[in-house]
């Protein structure tokens, strides 16, 4: 019962956020600027998605300790069924779909495997406020407001990503030491129920920071990191030029980063908030057309849903013959 609220609810935000995107557009202008798109940059942009996936599933690799961790295809696979699941479902569900495929594939318990997932977005905060700060350093922003909310952005990317591990670590030494009636005492403040959610949560978070030691894959994970990040940017840069937004790659950064934001709200396939996010910063960012803003934003999130979830029907049937194969 409470699932389905939450997906009525999801829903309804989704709805409420494209009737926001939609309200004012122009029908045939806007299906004029999606012919005129270039289909050689659409192309671009189609076939880095799965390069996307693949550096992803290589710094995600680096979480997992030689002789546990599957091949990188495997992770690779995990990382499409993962997001095939979150662009149906809201909730980013999807997260825990691939964390499990990997302890199914590895020798891993899942609650390692949903740290590192864990671990791993908060690490993306950190790296987009790192390039957010290095784009303000090398292409300062002349308007206020804008100014204003990419440093909001960079300082709750970076602070809360940054506390966040420092008390990962500071718990976990604790516990280490036997230290353990502080968080007895302030758990009791909770029911009994979400005092066993917060103890699994806890632990799944400190066995996914078993990363940091040694340091070596601690600093491999975090330059992964930065990879990944510069892929989207590269991946989005080619999807609007194909709509001639010709902006240069590092101005990209703040739309990357204001599309993360955007797609944060959980609704069912992301829908609504990456619309309302992208068509806030080509429009009244950058100043291009509406009909533009909205062309660009509709066309690049069909491609991503459709050839996102091509890939996770593809990986299912075939994960589904291999699992008939093996009862066999």
């Amino acid at each position: 019962m409470k699932k389905t609220v939450r997906f009525v609810i999801s829903s309804l935000v989704a709805i409420g956020l494209l009737y926001i995107f939609f309200k004012g557009a122009d029908l045939k202008s806007f299906l004029k600027a999606i012919k005129q798109a270039n289909p050689v940059y659409l192309t671009a942009f189609v076939l880095l998605l799965p390069v996307f996936y693949f550096i992803r599933a290589i710094r995600w690799r680096t979480l997992f300790p030689n002789g546990t961790r599957p091949s990188v295809k495997t992770f690779f696979l995990a990382n499409i069924i993962g997001f095939s699941i979150n662009y149906i479902l809201p909730g980013r569900v999807g997260e825990i779909g691939r964390a499990l495929y990997i302890s199914k594939k590895g020798e891993v318990s899942s609650a390692y495997s949903i740290g590192t997932v864990v671990v791993e977005r908060f690490f993306d905060a950190f790296s987009i406020g790192v390039l957010l700060l290095i784009y303000l350093v090398l292409y300062p922003v002349r308007s206020s407001p804008l100014k204003s909310n990419l440093y909001t952005i960079i300082a709750v990317s970076i602070i809360a990503s940054t506390l966040l591990i420092a008390g990962i670590i500071i718990v976990e030494t604790m516990i280490k030491k036997g230290i353990k009636a502080p968080f007895q005492f302030l758990l009791r403040v909770f029911p009994e129920k979400i005092q066993e959610k917060i103890k699994n949560s806890t632990k799944s978070l400190i066995l996914g920071m078993n990363f940091l030691s040694p340091p070596s894959r601690a600093i491999s994970f975090i330059l992964w990191g930065f990879i990944v990040w510069l892929s989207v940017i590269i991946q989005y840069w080619f999807g609007l030029k194909a709509f001639s937004i010709n902006k240069p790659p590092i101005e990209v950064i703040p739309y990357t980063a204001v599309l993360l934001v955007g797609v944060s709200i959980p609704t069912p396939g992301m829908a609504g908030g990456f619309e309302v996010a992208s068509k806030f910063f080509i429009s009244d960012i950058w100043h291009y057309p509406q009909n533009i803003a909205i062309a660009s934003t509709i066309t690049l999130h069909i491609l991503l849903l459709v050839v996102t979830l091509t890939m996770g029907i593809f990986v299912g049937i075939k994960e589904s013959f291999l699992e008939a194969e093996r009862q066999t």
